[in-house]
């Protein structure tokens, strides 16, 4: 298989996961909102980056994923979708240094940090973000947000900068750890308490079927991202952090099979969690927020995998907002 035959479609179709695949009714005015925030918050980029960035149609991923919200609720959710996704886009040619000063100084943003002058529209948006957020939830989840913020960028994203920036690619092994955290989802799923206005107290939280949870959702979410961008992803020789490119150098694998052991893998993660969500230990009286819970973290899944396939041309390698660092234009 040559990379210009490749079709996601063909290994992960619309409706691959058994969870519902839905759309939140707010959608058109979530456009609306979204491309306004782009033409204010976010005049730093290039005209030519926000362009690319409202033809990818992210309100309508935030919609997919988030399909039970409120308007009220969906609007900080769908605010911190672009808000994350732009950031993990611009950092593609960012050292560990750089990514560490944007983590740190927008982690103290979310725990209370006043703007200052010279902080770009970005860091406007995660202070809306916060705000907007402690009009309806506590003050300790807001903390768990900031605490996974962190944690995704600091063992995710910064130490995927050193191997984009040497080219290499780490063991199977060292990759799955780091993909999970790299795929910077760990956030994505405490909007799902935001979308049911749940929050589960520190005894559940911490509970390892809770926390294996969370770790084989990011998993599969990863592989999914990386199967789905794959095509983008092999037109740039930076790429090197995706499932299938660490199978192909490490075992010496042709497109076709390294894909076909990528989808094994992501097969049994997905097994794995479909065996726990039918099988939970007893929460007492959080039985029924648990279940609503993974009930909004399958349709985050189902409904990633559908916005790709029907709602942007967000891995189109022409379409891709790629950072403007030969330009000189700094995007962050």
């Amino acid at each position: 298989m040559k990379p210009e035959d490749y079709n996601p479609s063909n290994y992960l179709p619309q409706g691959y996961y058994p969870w519902p695949d839905k759309i939140n009714p707010n959608v058109e005015q979530m456009g609306i909102d979204y491309r306004n925030w782009i033409d204010t918050d976010y005049v730093y980029l290039s005209e030519n980056i926000r362009e690319r960035y409202k033809g990818m149609n992210l309100h309508r991923c935030s919609a997919r994923m988030y399909p039970y919200a409120s308007y009220e609720r969906i609007t900080p959710m769908h605010r911190y979708v672009v808000f994350h996704t732009i950031f993990d886009d611009q950092l593609e040619y960012s050292t560990e240094e750089e990514v560490s000063r944007y983590c740190d100084r927008l982690v103290a943003i979310f725990r209370g940090d006043s703007l200052t002058p010279e902080d770009p529209g970005y860091f406007i948006q995660a202070a809306k973000i916060r705000d907007e957020f402690g009009a309806f939830m506590p003050d300790e989840w807001m903390k768990r947000l900031a605490d996974t913020f962190y944690t995704v960028t600091r063992y995710g994203a910064q130490e995927e900068a050193t191997y984009k920036a040497t080219q290499t690619v780490p063991s199977l092994a060292l990759f799955k750890v780091l993909r999970e955290y790299s795929i910077v989802i760990f956030p994505y799923f405490y909007l799902v308490d935001a979308e049911f206005h749940t929050f589960l107290t520190e005894e559940v939280e911490r509970h390892p079927v809770i926390q294996r949870v969370r770790a084989v959702w990011s998993r599969i979410i990863a592989w999914q991202n990386d199967i789905q961008g794959l095509k983008k992803e092999l037109s740039k020789d930076t790429e090197v952090m995706n499932i299938v490119i660490v199978l192909q150098r490490n075992y010496n694998l042709s497109l076709e099979d390294a894909m076909t052991e990528a989808m094994k893998i992501h097969d049994d993660d997905l097994a794995e969690l479909v065996a726990l969500q039918e099988d939970l230990p007893d929460f007492g009286k959080y039985q029924e927020q648990v279940k609503q819970l993974f009930l909004g973290w399958g349709s985050l899944i189902q409904g990633l995998n559908t916005f790709y396939l029907v709602d942007t041309n967000r891995y189109d390698p022409e379409c891709f907002a790629w950072p403007d660092r030969e330009t000189e234009n700094s995007s962050l």
